[in-house]
């Protein structure tokens, strides 16, 4: 077990410290089960870490901190403007929870 950086956009502060963001999904893995992280002052530690598609990630809308599957689509574009969104797009799907 490590302690990890994983960067969140600031617009994630209030859904990551109420705790209903459980997830970020990410282009790589960022650390393994069992590590820590912090962000806005709170620590978390990681639970999982799967490969999965986009599609499965966009139905976890809320644990993902967003207020719906279009917001989702839209925060994933914003964040990754070089390959938008697709269904099939495989990311590497992080559950965590605050420690």
């Amino acid at each position: 077990m490590s302690e990890i950086t994983i960067p969140f956009k600031p617009y994630f502060k209030d859904p990551l410290l109420n705790g209903t963001k459980q997830y970020t999904s990410r282009s790589k893995p960022m650390g393994k089960p069992g590590d820590t992280f912090t962000a806005f002052g709170q620590q978390f530690e990681l639970l999982s870490v799967k490969d999965v598609d986009l599609y499965t990630v966009s139905t976890m809308w809320k644990e993902e901190g967003c207020t719906s599957r279009e917001h989702f689509i839209s925060v994933w574009n914003e964040i990754h403007p070089v390959k938008p969104y697709s269904d099939s797009q495989r990311t590497y799907l992080h559950h965590f929870k605050s420690v």
